[in-house]
């Protein structure tokens, strides 16, 4: 096997890909999945101690002519060693042949594909008027947030960035802040949650504890709960109305899912513009389904020619920005309010 092509992180983050091709590759992903036009393997987690572990995801694509896997260890006490508390490596092979193509870091990889997906999500569920993000947990996951929502939400103008640590909120605050940005650091995770567009990051730990209140939402918030889906049930600390409109949403959903009518149609979760491509819901379905438990992950129908009904401004909009390929997944144990059983589908890129 000579001549596999090896992509650093500095390589990878060389390139320079506009976020804008980025959302186009998934996009893509998507909708070939949905078409049922890849082949996906459920997520393999081995667990050595609470908050650490390897993964293992698998996925073919025929259109692409290529397959890949990837590879992540999880060590939470990695921190204190001075290392990423992730690591990864994408091995991408030929369809055909089978012959490996090239090996990729999976850390710089990770970051950029992960705020795409919660950017392609919000591109159809964030308010267009969105003004300010806040941020719990202010590491890598964060940096790639905010600059993948800033070029979809271009009115975001203050940034609240709350960590347990001090050290990495204020690097992320100091970087918010050369952008222009009206950046400071959140006391308390309400703090955080009381923007228009709410990113979650936690890193996984021993035994992870509820610790965000969705009454702290407001109505209409965007919220990403960036997971890397860690063994662990999560133990819900309350319901508040946000947490109530989304369940009168998934409910509207299942409901379209069944072809069956809707007793309240303002409940429906829709794009924010109705000019929205015809795709629109097949994306959002798969960017986003995390809170809708029991939707098909292979057969999704066609989205409907005609534009949804507007969506009430107080109708809340959830996205996971790391779903499972194919598995049901475990939703962020710091995020309990928003916890959803299944995860949606997408092929490896």
């Amino acid at each position: 096997m000579d001549g596999v092509l090896y992509l650093t992180g500095r390589d990878i983050a060389a390139l320079g890909v506009p976020p804008g091709r980025l959302r186009a590759a998934l996009a893509r992903a998507f909708r070939l999945h949905a078409e049922g036009r890849t082949h996906v393997e459920p997520k393999l987690t081995v667990t050595i101690a609470p908050g650490h572990f390897f993964q293992s995801l698998c996925a073919a694509s025929p259109d692409l002519a290529f397959a890949a896997t990837k590879w992540v260890g999880v060590a939470a006490e990695n921190a204190a060693r001075g290392l990423a508390g992730v690591n990864g490596l994408v091995i991408l092979s030929d369809l055909a042949t089978g012959v490996p193509a090239a090996i990729l870091d999976g850390n710089v990889l990770t970051v950029v594909r992960t705020a795409a997906m919660s950017a392609l999500a919000a591109e159809y569920l964030a308010r267009q008027d969105s003004e300010s993000i806040g941020f719990v947990g202010c590491g890598a996951q964060a940096h790639g947030h905010l600059a993948a929502l800033r070029e979809i939400l271009p009115g975001l103008r203050r940034v609240a960035c709350y960590e347990r640590g001090s050290a990495s909120a204020e690097v992320l605050r100091d970087a918010a802040g050369a952008q222009g940005l009206d950046a400071q650091i959140a006391r308390t995770p309400d703090e955080a949650l009381a923007c228009d567009v709410v990113v979650t990051s936690v890193p996984a730990g021993a035994a992870p504890a509820a610790f965000l209140n969705a009454g702290s939402l407001r109505p209409g918030t965007f919220v990403s709960a960036v997971t890397s889906g860690a063994p662990g049930a999560a133990k819900p600390c309350g319901r508040s109305t946000s947490s109530r409109r989304t369940t009168a949403s998934r409910r509207r959903i299942r409901r379209r899912e069944r072809g069956s009518p809707s007793a309240d149609p303002s409940t429906a979760i829709s794009p924010r513009s109705p000019a929205a491509p015809p795709p629109a819901a097949a994306i959002r379905r798969s960017a986003s389904c995390s809170s809708f438990p029991g939707l098909p992950s292979r057969t999704l129908p066609s989205p409907p020619k005609s534009s949804p009904p507007p969506r009430q401004p107080g109708a809340a909009r959830f996205c996971r920005a790391r779903p499972k390929p194919c598995a049901r997944g475990r939703s962020s144990a710091a995020f309990a309010p928003i916890a959803a059983r299944a995860s949606p589908s997408r092929s490896i890129r």
